[in-house]
């Protein structure tokens, strides 16, 4: 086990993130992009839906 790195940066008015992991295996960097509600990540490939309150629905 060893020390991870991870950090979220906005890419300025865009809903698009890149998502940083850095461990001592290496740097692994994503996408995330975000409209209405709904989120694609790229290295995960994986959309998720915002419902209202605390749930979310993710399709695989």
């Amino acid at each position: 086990m060893g020390l991870n790195y991870r950090g979220r940066r906005k890419l300025g008015p865009l809903p698009v993130w890149r998502n940083v992991s850095r461990s001592g295996k290496g740097k692994t960097t994503s996408w995330t992009v975000k409209l209405f509600g709904v989120s694609w990540n790229s290295r995960t490939k994986k959309k998720t839906v915002d419902l209202p309150g605390n749930w979310s629905y993710r399709a695989d």
